[in-house]
């Protein structure tokens, strides 16, 4: 009845304005007609629009930038109907293959994670840096990290092949001790023999050994020893360090503790240090918890030190040096701990002019399972006895993703409902072979692969004229988020504030002394977003997702758009 109406009306109009031209009533009926309307609705893409309507090789999108860009013209010829203030939330398939992020760790990173050096000294360090980055890590998500770390020291022991090596390269520089040297797998050190190899000489040799054996590493130490003669048969050893250009001599001799010694310890100091003792030889680790009963303090760790080393070495005499290693437990699992030490008369004390052995290192490790790790990486020996490879990779990428899932069931066999796990493996192709990663789901009593196209959604709003991506990004809070908040309102609310600092979450329980009320977090949250978006344009939008205490722990959300004036306001 209403369109009736409509068209008498408009003809009446016709009638009463007949010099009007034609066409242009025509063109307003059309455009009355098309029923421009606001509505919101969801739409999910079909085969058809990807290739016959967006003329696409495959049925997805390469990435999301193109699905925001290619979407709106699906949308026009599916919704003319939707005018201004109308919204589309549209599911589409997108190719998202693992991509690896690389970063480098800064000096301001190792200082966030409460570092006082700029290197790590264990891998639950490597974690928190990764965590501390990367706040918002996703199951799945990949980066490449280079760091410095503590480096671990190698031993090594000279081989009659790498004797021989050195009379070849020094047979015409020293060729009596270079020949002797290949004949009977040693150095002569006798300094009145014409075959004598001095420490100089040692350490040009040795130069030329680990280069060959070793990638020149900068940091990198080695504790090398090798054969001698002075008259008897012996053997001595030199610890040195690539500096970048050539190994250099560096330190004392490495020790590491072994089971005996902290046996040892435990006896040695059990009347002393009694509970302290017990745990030592119970767990061969000194516990460095200033809060517990079995406390190893820095002095009583000497002490264990010094009589670990008098034991091994009586001999030693005023001025040797040890690079000492052995196991500490500072809460959360056994790490290890090196000291440089240096005999005085009084014993050993710390070596001040030690300096700590740090390599740099550039490593795979994906976020799984709410932490980072490394991925898991295939056997060298699985591809040729496990996968019937007939080199140590796979070169066919269906067949690898198909035998991985079958092998894992016995690397996993506990494995839950839900249990994810990131693989390393080696593919060849085009003439080189790469280390490529995928990620593995135990579902339904097996692991299956997660394809490289997933499902997402966007949506758009229509502002009169156009199709356009709806800008909101949703951002939950982390906890160097609560950290912040927490510094900023710490002298105008200060109960509120302690309780976020110390939860990392909201009060919201109204007439306790730590309530924060819906201004309040208003407050917060423009305080956040002016640190974490401070470059954000104006129109932008925050969904943020908060954590809170009602009684119980839950969530709440606000949503926030920044104003022309620069301001962070309640999106209604």
């Amino acid at each position: 009845m209403k369109k009736t109406f409509y068209f008498l009306m408009m003809f009446v109009g016709l009638a009463i304005t007949g010099c009007e031209p034609m066409e242009d009533i025509h063109d307003e009926i059309d455009a009355e007609l098309e029923g421009k309307v606001a509505g919101a609705v969801d739409y999910t893409l079909e085969e058809d629009d990807y290739t016959e309507t967006l003329e696409l090789g495959f049925p997805n999108f390469g990435s999301e930038e193109e699905a925001k860009e290619l979407i709106p013209v699906v949308l026009n010829e599916k919704f003319p109907a939707l005018g201004a203030n109308s919204s589309v939330n549209v599911t589409f398939d997108l190719y998202d293959p693992i991509r690896v992020q690389e970063a480098t760790v800064a000096s301001a990173d190792y200082e966030g994670i409460g570092l006082s050096v700029d290197y790590f000294s264990d891998f639950s360090e490597i974690q928190e840096v990764l965590a501390y980055k990367y706040p918002q890590a996703e199951q799945g998500d990949y980066v490449e990290l280079t760091y410095r770390t503590l480096a671990d020291e190698i031993m090594y022991n000279l081989t009659p092949e790498d004797f021989d090596l050195i009379e070849e390269e020094f047979a015409s520089v020293y060729p009596d001790a270079a020949e002797s040297a290949g004949n009977y797998s040693n150095f002569e050190r006798r300094e009145d023999n014409d075959a004598y190899w001095s420490d100089a000489m040692i350490l040009e040799a040795l130069n030329v050994v680990l280069s060959e054996n070793y990638d020149d590493v900068e940091g990198q130490k080695y504790n090398v020893s090798y054969r001698i003669y002075n008259g008897n048969s012996g053997t001595e050893s030199m610890t040195v360090q690539f500096d970048g250009n050539a190994y250099v001599a560096v330190g004392g001799t490495a020790y590491e503790f072994a089971n005996a010694d902290y046996e040892f310890v435990a006896s040695e100091f059990a009347s002393t240090y009694p509970g302290p003792a017990e745990n030592v030889g119970n767990y061969g680790s000194f516990d460095v918890r200033s809060s517990s009963d079995n406390y190893w303090s820095d002095d009583m760790l000497m002490e264990a030190i010094n009589a670990v080393l008098m034991e091994q070495y009586p001999s030693a005499e005023t001025g040797a040096k040890f690079e000492v290693s052995f196991k500490v437990y500072p809460g959360g699992g056994t790490t290890t701990w090196i000291w440089n030490v240096i005999l005085t008369d009084d014993g050993y004390i710390i070596d001040e002019s030690a300096s700590v052995s740090t390599i740099e290192e550039t490593k795979v490790f994906a976020y799984a399972n709410g932490d980072w790790n490394e991925p898991f990486m295939l056997p060298a020996d699985s591809y040729t006895e496990e996968f019937g490879q007939t080199y140590s990779n796979f070169d066919d990428e269906d067949e690898a993703l198909y035998k991985i899932g079958i092998y894992l069931e016995s690397v996993y066999p506990y494995a839950e409902e839900g249990d994810f796990v990131p693989v390393g493996y080696k593919f060849y192709d085009d003439g080189s072979t790469d280390i490529e990663y995928a990620n593995f789901v135990f579902e339904n009593g097996e692991w299956n692969f997660i394809p490289s196209v997933v499902q997402t959604s966007l949506q758009f709003g229509n502002d009169g004229s156009a199709w356009i991506p709806d800008n909101t990004i949703r951002y939950t809070l982390a906890g160097s988020d609560y950290a912040i908040i927490a510094s900023e309102f710490g002298e105008v609310y200060p109960g509120p504030a302690g309780s976020v600092d110390q939860y990392s979450n909201f009060d919201r329980r109204e007439g306790n002394s730590a309530y924060w009320s819906d201004d309040m977090i208003l407050e917060a949250m423009q305080v956040l977003l002016d640190e974490i978006a401070p470059n954000a344009e104006v129109g932008q939008k925050y969904v943020i997702t908060y954590a809170i205490y009602n009684g119980t722990n839950t969530t709440e959300e606000i949503s926030l758009i920044k104003n022309e004036d620069g301001e962070w306001v309640i999106n209604e």
